[in-house]
């Protein structure tokens, strides 16, 4: 299954008061990230993704992912067999 979803993320959001979604997902294995941040951003936006309050993407608790108007990309094993089936968006 695909699952994706756009963020608007404004200027007031900064580390200390982050943006948080939650991207719903199914029981099951991820097999596949894509992470997009249009061009523009110039380096200013972070993001993570979080399971069960753990941070999966990246693997490292205290690093981020960022991108300026390209995609980052991979092949991954990731399973989610236990609810709450969500990814926290950070």
């Amino acid at each position: 299954m695909l699952f994706t979803k756009s963020f608007i993320i404004e200027t007031g959001h900064i580390e200390a008061a982050p943006l948080e979604e939650t991207l719903k997902i199914a029981h099951g294995i991820i097999t596949w990230v894509s992470i997009w941040m249009p061009p523009g951003c110039h380096g200013l936006v972070y993001c993570k993704l979080k399971h069960h309050e753990h941070t999966v993407f990246p693997s490292t608790e205290d690093m981020f992912l960022m991108t300026d108007g390209y995609p980052l990309e991979w092949t991954e094993y990731y399973e989610s067999y236990q609810p709450p089936y969500e990814l926290k968006f950070v």
